[in-house]
């Protein structure tokens, strides 16, 4: 009997999709402020020398809290099918989808949540991945970001002790990109606390401070 075509053409795709340079490939980005306007992403399409992007980054953008019911659009599991429905509709297909979220879960307003940070981000990834598959289609590749480095010392009130927050979400996610076999970007380490000299917030980044966060996902993960 012959052997059936699907595995073959399945095997075809994924090396299609594997082989494809950075700036062909279809990229779906969850984020939030410092991936609006002109942040990282916009540095990132410099550098790839543009493509196929849907950006959803949003001010003030959470994996998972919805600052008690009262900002939903905030929530990007509360969001999550709008946006993968979104850079579907406008690509055609997404090839990976880049998750940069978690400066913002760090806030003081959810101290009492933020062991569940980790938790949120799997869940995501799960809702993710059942959206592809529910529909028939190739599920993307996902790319984990850690937040940025922050400096407790310029921040505002809100933000309070958050340097210690993002680094724990940080191993946090590098354990579940390791269990998930994803590319991970530690931005903590690469380009590390001296980006922060681009920093007037201790959270925000001017341009050079932004290049250099485009700079390490691409190193990192391409």
């Amino acid at each position: 009997m012959a052997p059936s075509p699907l595995p073959l053409l399945f095997l075809a795709l994924l090396l299609t999709t594997c082989s494809l340079p950075l700036n062909k490939k279809r990229l779906l980005v969850l984020g939030d402020s410092n991936g609006e306007r002109q942040g990282w992403v916009y540095h990132l399409q410099q550098q790839r020398g543009g493509g196929p992007l849907v950006n959803t980054s949003l001010s003030g953008n959470t994996v998972g809290f919805d600052y008690d019911g009262s900002k939903l659009k905030l929530s990007t599991l509360e969001n999550l099918t709008g946006y993968l429905r979104k850079g579907y509709a406008e690509m055609g297909a997404i090839d990976e989808v880049l998750i940069a979220l978690g400066t913002n879960d760090c806030k003081v307003g959810f101290a009492e949540e933020h062991d569940r940070i980790g938790a949120n981000l799997d869940t995501l990834l799960d809702r993710s991945t059942a959206f592809f598959r529910e529909r028939g289609q190739e599920v993307p590749r996902f790319v984990l970001l850690s937040p940025p480095p922050l400096d407790d010392a310029d921040v505002v009130a809100q933000f309070a002790g958050a340097t210690a927050c993002v680094r724990s979400v940080t191993e946090a996610y590098r354990r579940i990109a390791a269990r998930r076999g994803l590319c991970f970007v530690d931005l903590q380490a690469d380009p590390g606390p001296s980006v922060l000299q681009y920093s007037e917030d201790g959270i925000h980044f001017g341009p050079a401070g932004y290049e250099q966060l485009a700079a390490a996902v691409i190193r990192q993960c391409y």
